[in-house]
């Protein structure tokens, strides 16, 4: 037993040597960005963590421009003075250009690449890739990190759509999905996350604000987060109607939302989409008394009209501009067995199809009096 101890406590150091001296030896690329030149190369800007003897890390920004996307990483360890390794990558962008162009070959290239992990984030730059990550922010010191926990924590809220590379691939190889991504931005001495990308074939078709993403979440997933601001009609109260807003605003918080679809007719193809939302009401007029339940009933029932009326916008969009992120064509095709469906076929239906929207609010409590 003694012997056993022995070996055990050896290997645990063998190992924490090994760890060290690769360490010393690599640099650690946290995050690069890809986007098309005026001569149509591949330009690549990565972010890298440098790792000294004494464990001591600085961050510096590297680009190369080349035809592929190996060779821009030879030309990054050209201009770096240890070997750089993918095994830390945490995000990979991609200009508005190069979406354009399409993503699918350079997400295929990715998943070929053993050393970045599925659960890597993809996303799009608005605007200059390379300025946005080698611009001196005043309160970033290191870019890499940075954009990585601002995309996790908005996703975490449900403010941004999740965007993996395992998400991605496996909606880019279905038959009739399709994916989205968010967009980023510069904006001064900040970033932020201005929209979402809509997808098919591969390149960008169309794109909407980042306000809608929980609109967007509610269609396709559950969820248990996040946070809406609501406009409704100054009736919906008796309130009189006021001179410094279009309505009675109010902000609500969810605390659950799951969605059930329903194949109504194949033919069309027309669907019931229906949405059961439980919230708490944090923000409204201070007048108005919402401890009485026939005014709770009254905000519910706009709330439904209002949300209905958002979703209905965000699914006619994703149909104006034939990108299915819903996952509508997997459940057609797991309905339908006698009809070989496959993208090109359900990019025919989707623009055609029907969705009839009902929202089922229930307020829990409201945030103020209770």
């Amino acid at each position: 037993m003694r012997k056993l101890i022995l070996v055990i406590v050896s290997i645990i150091v063998l190992a924490g040597c090994a760890e060290q001296k690769i360490l010393e030896n690599i640099s650690l690329t946290t995050l690069v960005g890809y986007e098309l030149t005026d001569e149509n190369e591949l330009s690549a800007t990565a972010v890298i963590r440098q790792i000294n003897q004494d464990m001591e890390s600085r961050v510096e920004v590297q680009s190369a421009t080349a035809e592929t996307s190996k060779w821009t990483r030879t030309k990054i360890d050209l201009k770096t003075t240890q070997t750089t390794g993918s095994g830390q990558l945490r995000v990979i962008l991609f200009g508005e250009e190069m979406a354009k162009e399409g993503l699918d070959n350079a997400i295929h290239i990715m998943k070929m690449n053993s050393e970045i992990t599925n659960a890597t984030y993809l996303a799009i730059v608005e605007g200059d890739l390379k300025e946005l990550l080698e611009y001196s922010y005043k309160n970033i010191t290191d870019i890499g990190q940075h954009i990585y926990q601002l995309i996790e924590h908005n996703i975490e809220n449900h403010h941004a759509v999740s965007s993996t590379l395992h998400e991605v691939n496996r909606d880019k190889l279905s038959l009739v999905r399709n994916y989205s991504l968010p967009i980023i931005k510069k904006e001064e001495e900040n970033i932020v996350i201005s929209g979402i990308a809509f997808f098919n074939g591969g390149k960008i078709v169309g794109q909407l604000p980042a306000e809608d993403a929980f609109y967007m979440l509610m269609i396709r997933d559950r969820t248990h987060n996040g946070t809406l601001q609501l406009i409704l009609p100054d009736s919906t109260l008796k309130k009189p109607a006021s001179d410094s807003t279009d309505g009675l605003p109010i902000a609500i918080d969810s605390i659950a939302s799951k969605h059930k679809l329903k194949l109504k007719d194949a033919s069309v193809p027309e669907f019931d989409l229906t949405v059961k939302f439980d919230c708490r009401l944090m923000e409204i007029d201070a007048d108005l008394n919402v401890e009485k339940s026939e005014i709770i009933q009254k905000l519910e029932k706009e709330i439904n009209k209002k949300i209905e009326s958002e979703l209905n916008r965000i699914i006619k969009y994703s149909q104006e501009v034939n990108s299915d992120i819903f996952e509508f064509g997997e459940y057609y095709r797991a309905h339908v067995r006698n009809e070989e469906i496959d993208k090109e076929k359900w990019n025919e239906l989707y623009p055609q199809m029907k969705v009839n929207v009902t929202v089922k609010t229930k307020i829990i409590r409201d945030g103020v009096f209770q």
